[in-house]
């Protein structure tokens, strides 16, 4: 897979309770960067918040968490749905609801 499968806007679909550290709006771009972004009523900060991704070797998807550390993530892409598990079976899916040209526009 190459990574501009990967960018655009994404919306999540998830509500379980195991999701809820994980951003509303997921922004993957060009050169590999990320940015997370809760709901504005939100009471916790994502877990991924601005920084990186990275396709890894062992087919998962590596993103730099709101600490800095590199989180692993298994990922299924299929059309513009993204389904993500983290490292303790949490699984949470996302809907693209932009491209890579419509998400930057007028985005820092």
């Amino acid at each position: 897979m190459r990574e501009d499968a990967l960018h655009g806007l994404w919306h999540k679909e998830s509500t379980d309770a195991c999701s809820s550290s994980y951003p509303d709006e997921l922004e993957l771009r060009g050169g590999g960067r990320a940015t997370g972004r809760m709901r504005p009523d939100a009471r916790e900060h994502p877990r991924w918040d601005v920084g990186s991704y990275r396709l890894l070797e062992d087919g998962r998807l590596g993103i730099t968490q709101a600490n800095d550390a590199l989180g692993r993530y298994a990922f299924v892409l299929d059309g513009d749905c993204l389904t993500f598990t983290d490292e303790t079976g949490c699984t949470f899916t996302y809907r693209r609801t932009a491209t890579d040209a419509i998400a930057s526009t007028g985005r820092s």
